[in-house]
């Protein structure tokens, strides 16, 4: 794949990340516990990672996803928990990827990367507040993970069966879309 190619590919899920991002920022979580949220920019993430087969792409879109959101919808003092998060859920999911993808949908993928994205987070937030009573919400926090992780993951899984084929040629022979 071309350099132009390979930038259009990551812009355009960086852009469908922060799009994903938006539309979460728009629908109230219920319960309010903070730091829960759908994750639903992640789904761009994992898509970068199973479509590109180029982690430094997918590091790019993720990356690009959490500036932006924190930007415009979070502020930046929760920057350092978007980060903490995002990057260790996206180091569990590149690893994932690596492997046989016959054993490992990316809904399983996906769910790994929803736990270990609170673990961080929650980490970091007993750092920050010095208060560390909040790993105690660490189970909690790392089911509801597990769980929209898993949800975004079946809508990646949902997307492959559904534009695999094509996605796939097209953006790894780095032929023209539509061909």
């Amino acid at each position: 794949m071309t350099l132009s190619k390979k930038t259009t590919v990551a812009a355009l899920l960086a852009g469908l990340a922060v799009l994903l991002g938006y539309v979460e920022y728009l629908i109230p979580v219920v319960p309010p516990i903070a730091g829960m949220k759908l994750g639903l920019g992640n789904i761009a993430v994992l898509l970068a990672l199973r479509f590109t087969a180029s982690e430094r792409t997918a590091c790019g879109v993720m990356l690009t996803k959490i500036l932006i959101s924190a930007a415009l919808f979070s502020g930046m003092g929760g920057l350092p928990y978007s980060l903490a998060g995002g990057v260790t859920s996206f180091g569990i999911m590149a690893a994932l990827c690596r492997m046989d993808r016959r054993r490992l949908s990316a809904a399983g993928i996906s769910a790994a990367g929803g736990a270990m994205h609170m673990a961080a987070q929650t980490a970091v937030a007993a750092w920050m507040t010095s208060t560390w009573n909040v790993l105690t919400l660490l189970p909690v926090l790392m089911g509801v993970g597990t769980l929209t992780g898993l949800l975004n993951g079946i809508i990646v899984n949902w997307m492959e069966r559904r534009a695999g084929r094509f996605l796939t040629r097209s953006v790894r022979s780095g032929g023209d879309i539509g061909r």
